[in-house]
């Protein structure tokens, strides 16, 4: 579970309030309105996520890219399988692109130009694979079912989850047919998987739902089956095929690592686009506090995973292209209100949990000035989360609604009428009862502005009239605060977490009765039947899942079990030699899709910023 959670990043060495006023449906005045368009496109209009230069190509052999990190990457070389984020980064365009998707992030069907050629159909409940003929691994051979059958009995055999601490084999990848009694080992096969010939194979699903269009039942990459003959399921997370020599069928393959610290890419020349115009790619983590130094040397192409503390001085250097996008997380305050059933798998709420009234969490939300957070300590790369649901789907989005927006004077006013007053005088609310009533806030250390951040949380909570402290007084430990959130400790009453979206929208995994990373433990007949029309089979239709979405957005927003609080821009820096860039989601904002093997260069070496 602590993997889907992401580490709350630090926000702050101090906080000056915006004079702001609204509601969760847009902004009492216009100013609040305009202010929060400002919010949502101010960054992506500044910085795009593409550009491109008129400038002549010019033969280079090498391509130089760094990933910012002060830890060693774990070596884990598979677009499905790795654990790591930095292994990620490393083999995302390099390595992968089995499945490309549209611009709504959906699995792009029924083309012969994709290097595997999917076809939906909803009433046989099928998903048939025709492999393209072009589509071959880095040492020749082509990109058979057996890759893709072998990709599945990894991932779903119980020896290799237990070993490699994997959570793939999720809820989605259940749907389909045989796979959970192979994982269970009744079966040796899964029996969903049916083999035509060598370039075409049919998968069985239980049910086709949204999900399906998104790839959420599926496989995202696949790995070479000759590769891993005979090795046994617990060993395939240390063997050489991953951490060593993976075939790749991306634009380039793996020659050289340097464990934990540098990959040597090659151009893979079987790739089925073409073979990449530059030769070689050299990839190595930076150590952050070098990062601004190698801009302004220009000793890189591209970094990857630059921090927002430096951004400031990144955007006055001359020889450097800044692209943006989404980030694929929230941030999010997440109240107790009940506990976890490990017997029956779900969520049981409590009425009569300490934050269980509606009015004393819709105060809680508006205490707290995210716009002034994003603005003053993201630099702009963060903006009020206007929902739960994940900024990347748009078209799911209600418009009206807008987040919980800074009004003091609202949450003052929901306290009084929920009954929260304070009867002696002294500026904190008494409990309905008219006792004093203290409520416990948890929040994960980590960084220089992590205490400033909490002690901001609790000056505004005391603003309103709530007496809220730290759990145990103090910030806890990564750990600690995931062991005792996920065993719904009785001392906290409620804690500042994050989760991290996936590129299919649904979130009955995230927020649903039976779901783990439900950490408010909250669940309601409304919501639970608004959630379920989202992943229905009506759901597929564009129009009724927009519809169901939108209605689940409201119910949820309402009931409020958790105050969405940023959502993030990450930002990419690109040296300006580099001639192309394109960072959009589906990588086809100039028309035909781009991958790292149409990168060109206009220099012999990467730009140096210019001493002023």
């Amino acid at each position: 579970m602590k993997t889907k959670w992401l580490k709350v990043f630090g926000l702050f060495t101090g906080l000056l309030l915006l004079a702001s006023c609204g509601d969760v449906n847009g902004g009492s005045k216009d100013a609040g309105k305009e202010k929060e368009l400002v919010d949502v496109s101010a960054i992506e209009k500044k910085y795009p996520s593409y550009f491109k230069s008129d400038a002549e190509a010019v033969q280079v052999d090498t391509l130089k890219v760094a990933i910012v990190s002060d830890s060693p990457f774990k070596g884990i070389f598979n677009g499905f399988l790795y654990s790591d984020h930095i292994d990620n980064r490393f083999m995302k365009y390099t390595m992968n692109g089995a499945f490309p998707i549209d611009d709504d992030l959906k699995l792009i069907l029924d083309s012969d130009e994709t290097p595997i050629k999917v076809t939906i159909n909803p009433e046989e409940k099928t998903v048939t694979y025709k492999i393209n003929p072009n589509f071959k691994w880095s040492n020749g051979d082509p990109v058979t079912t057996k890759d893709i059958v072998k990709t599945y009995e990894i991932f779903a055999n119980q020896d290799y989850i237990v070993s490699s601490k994997s959570l793939r084999f999720s809820k989605n990848r259940k749907a389909i047919v045989g796979i959970e009694e192979y994982n269970e080992g009744k079966a040796d096969k899964i029996s969903g998987l049916e083999v035509i010939d060598d370039s075409t194979m049919k998968i069985h699903l239980k049910e086709v739902t949204p999900s399906t269009y998104w790839g959420g039942n599926f496989a995202g990459e696949l790995i070479n089956a000759k590769q891993f003959e005979g090795i046994p399921m617990d060993k395939i997370a240390e063997s050489d095929a991953l951490r060593k020599n993976p075939l790749s069928y991306g634009p380039y393959y793996i020659k050289e690592i340097v464990q934990g610290e540098k990959v040597v890419f090659e151009a893979n020349p079987y790739y089925y686009k073409g073979e990449p115009k530059i030769k070689r790619i050299e990839m190595e983590v930076l150590p952050s506090s070098q990062q601004v130094a190698a801009m302004k040397a220009g000793k890189y192409d591209i970094i990857f995973g630059a921090s927002n503390d430096v951004f400031p001085e990144v955007e006055k250097l001359d020889n450097i292209n800044i692209v943006t996008k989404k980030a694929s997380y929230m941030n999010y305050i997440a109240f107790k209100l009940g506990k976890w059933d490990a017997e029956k798998n779900e969520v049981v709420t409590n009425p009569n949990s300490k934050m269980y009234d509606i009015n004393l969490r819709k105060a809680m939300a508006y205490a707290i000035d995210n716009d002034a957070i994003g603005e003053q300590f993201h630099h702009g790369l963060a903006t009020t989360a206007k929902s739960q649901l994940s900024p990347l789907f748009p078209s799911l989005h209600d418009p009206s609604i807008n987040g919980y927006r800074i009004d003091i004077e609202k949450a003052k006013q929901l306290l009084d009428e929920a009954g929260y007053k304070d009867v002696d005088g002294d500026g904190i609310r008494e409990g309905k009862d008219g006792k004093p009533i203290k409520f416990t806030f948890a929040m994960m250390s980590g960084g220089d502005i992590a205490e400033p951040l909490s002690q901001y949380y609790l000056q505004q909570w005391k603003s309103i009239g709530l007496n809220v402290e730290l759990v145990d007084g103090r910030l806890l430990d990564i750990n600690n605060f995931y062991d005792r959130v996920e065993a719904d400790d009785p001392a906290i009453d409620f804690c500042l977490a994050a989760i991290g979206f996936g590129s299919d929208p649904q979130q009955v995994s995230l927020f649903g009765k039976t779901a783990g990373f439900n950490i408010s433990r909250y669940t309601s007949e409304t919501l639970d039947k608004a959630l379920a029309n989202t992943v229905s089979p009506e759901a597929i239709d564009d129009q009724k899942r927009a519809e169901f979405y939108k209605e689940y957005e409201r119910v949820f927003m309402d009931e409020i079990p958790v105050v969405p609080q940023l959502n993030k821009y990450e930002y990419l820096v690109v040296n300006k030699r580099v001639k192309m860039f394109d960072w959009t989601e589906s990588m086809r904002a100039f028309g035909e899709e781009f991958d790292w093997s149409k990168l060109e260069v206009t220099a012999k070496d990467p730009l140096a910023a210019e001493t002023k």
